[in-house]
């Protein structure tokens, strides 16, 4: 089998590329299936030919460990990447379509939005803002079993949020904010 690139490499410090790691197969077949006229046998990757993964880790049970676990494995390296709005233009364009087979001119309000370069998150410091998240939910009174609802565009501080209650059962009352 072969060693995982995160084993051989410092993957606190790895910034990926968009390139092949390792050369083929790249699936096998499952075992455990038998043949079915018209259908393909179930494929896996070869690591895990025999069953599926559950967990990534032993020591990961639960959503919040999945980010315990990578911020001790992963430490500054770029986990969370964002961009802010710069400016918001709008701009009315004049089209051309069709109404009852006839072209017809219109004017059209087009939006396009400048943003700024990405902004990173390291795995250390979003594992910290979890956590605050989590003791700001505990010194409100939440609890283990308490839901949130969270109404808001998909950014990194709506996945803190989710991950911070998720945290609920494993915040210190040391790590309450003040």
């Amino acid at each position: 089998m072969q060693t995982a690139l995160y084993e051989r490499l410092d993957v606190k410090n790895l910034t990926p590329q968009p390139k092949a790691y390792y050369g083929g197969p790249y699936t096998v077949e499952a075992s455990g299936y038998k043949p079915v006229a018209g259908e393909t046998i179930p494929r896996r990757h070869p690591s895990v030919k025999d069953g599926l993964v559950v967990r990534p880790n032993d020591r990961v049970a639960t959503i919040y460990d999945i980010v315990k676990y990578s911020s001790e494995k992963f430490g500054n390296a770029k986990a969370l990447g964002h961009r802010k709005l710069i400016q918001k233009h709008e701009e009315v364009k004049q089209i051309t379509k069709k109404v009852d087979g006839k072209e017809v001119k219109e004017d059209k309000k087009w939006t396009y939005y400048e943003l700024s370069g990405y902004e990173y998150m390291s795995f250390v410091e979003y594992e910290k803002l979890v956590l605050k998240v989590g003791s700001g939910f505990r010194s409100l009174g939440m609890e283990k079993n308490d839901r949130v609802h969270i109404f808001a565009s998909t950014s990194p501080w709506w996945l803190a949020i989710s991950h911070g209650k998720d945290s609920l059962t494993h915040v210190r009352t040391d790590q309450l904010i003040a």
